[in-house]
């Protein structure tokens, strides 16, 4: 590996850009600013009529906003929730913490998102509500599954935290659903570090939400601290993990120090909580997102540009994304042979500096380390989306992603596959 060559990444704070960094910095700086302030309304308007929804309301995370719709359902012990595999403890959890069951649906061979005809197997008597996940950004299958919830009178709630922007016959994705959450995670379409909204267009639910975010308290300023410092920080580090993984060193140790949060926290690996919230979203995150809105467009477009570059190239590769919609490309997945072909591939684009991703963990529920049994999920129940997870690498698409970056991507894949054929 070269050093001072410039490293090119797919989760590691993907959305900030310079302006983004120096509005983290002056806030850092304006600590008045960081709980109460006048962002907050201003985001969730503009963010509301982006989506056409009739209200919305932010919160600390995605987790939190998926709770939040949850606790609206008025869910009983013993009522089950319909949830793909190939999925993260941050789209599971929030059953649990309600107090319902997650009942695991497989995914289609060849694709990312739930299978119609394996939720039509796994819906009882007890199940309440479907989540229509769109996984990397792509458009499930939205016809079939709201054709199926209506007949077995499931509540439908769409998950759209990887797909902000996406389509479905021109009609932006969390508007098919009785309620659908959104992220704005640092890996995110936009990313406010941490943040999630919730919509609702069932008035029952929509009334919930409200009641819910207004009990709500606002995070502590520490939290807000640690996002601010997440983008400037990670300014200074990423350019250094190809300078003898001098980057990679500063992450750990500020992690250690506490100076930055983490993605998903020890306790919430085993169902738990991550200790703090459930909150609102503060001033200082939403001043973070009304930045991001404004260019959540021009972010999309470019995905789509750098998508359809990797599609070109990469036509013999298993499981591209399907033809299905506007999809917004918040990653560009392909899967190998098996999972030692894939994590050879990932380990030596590494040792180039091209630091390429597997499902976390190879994990059918992610990320590494995630007890399987606390979640309620049991191995062989969902078996296309456990090999899926074995063997799929995503490829970057992110705002800070070159089209020459893609070009260095695509030539590393070729030339390691003209080495080994």
């Amino acid at each position: 590996m070269k050093l001072f060559k410039k490293p090119i990444f797919v989760y590691i704070s993907p959305n900030a850009q310079l302006d983004d960094i120096w509005l983290a910095l002056k806030l850092i700086f304006s600590p008045w600013r960081w709980g109460k302030g006048e962002a907050i309304q201003e985001f969730t308007e503009k963010f509301k009529k982006y989506l056409g929804a009739k209200s919305a309301f932010v919160f600390d995370s995605g987790r939190t906003s998926f709770y939040a719709i949850l606790e609206s359902l008025n869910l009983k012990e013993g009522d089950e929730i319909l949830v793909q595999a190939l999925n993260c403890t941050a789209a599971v959890n929030p059953i649990l913490w309600a107090g319902a069951k997650p009942i695991y649906v497989d995914i289609e061979q060849g694709d990312y998102n739930m299978s119609p005809d394996d939720l039509l197997r796994k819906i009882s008597s007890r199940s309440k509500a479907v989540i229509m996940q769109h996984t990397f950004g792509f458009p499930a299958k939205v016809d079939e599954i709201l054709e199926i919830a209506k007949k077995n009178n499931l509540v439908v709630i769409e998950d759209v935290a990887h797909a902000l922007g996406a389509e479905y016959k021109n009609k932006k994705l969390g508007s098919f659903g009785d309620a659908a959450f959104f992220s704005f995670g640092r890996f995110k379409i936009i990313s406010t570090v941490s943040g999630g909204a919730a919509i609702a267009k069932n008035p029952e639910i929509r009334k919930g939400l409200k009641k819910f975010y207004e009990s709500y308290n606002l995070p502590s300023r520490f939290w807000i601290f640690q996002q601010l410092f997440h983008p400037v920080f990670l300014a200074i580090a990423k350019p250094l993990y190809n300078v003898f993984s001098m980057g990679k060193v500063l992450v750990v140790l500020a992690k250690k120090l506490n100076l930055i949060s983490l993605t998903v926290y020890p306790d919430e690996k085993q169902g738990g909580s991550p200790g703090f919230g459930p909150w609102r979203m503060p001033n200082a995150l939403t001043i973070l997102g009304l930045n991001q809105l404004e260019k959540l467009e021009e972010y999309n477009d470019d995905r789509r540009a750098l998508a359809q570059l990797y599609e070109d190239e990469f036509q013999s590769y298993e499981a591209k994304p399907r033809k299905i919609g506007k999809s917004v490309f918040l990653y560009f997945p392909i899967q190998l042979k098996n999972r030692e072909t894939a994590d050879s591939l990932i380990e030596a684009a590494r040792k180039q500096g091209i630091y390429l991703e597997d499902w976390p963990g190879r994990s059918v529920i992610g990320p590494i380390g995630t007890n399987l049994e606390k979640i309620k999920y049991k191995l062989g129940s969902c078996p296309v989306a456990e090999e899926t997870a074995m063997k799929v690498v995503v490829l970057p698409t992110s705002p800070n992603t070159r089209k020459k970056d893609v070009k260095r991507v695509i030539d590393f894949i070729k030339e390691l596959a003209d080495s080994k054929s």
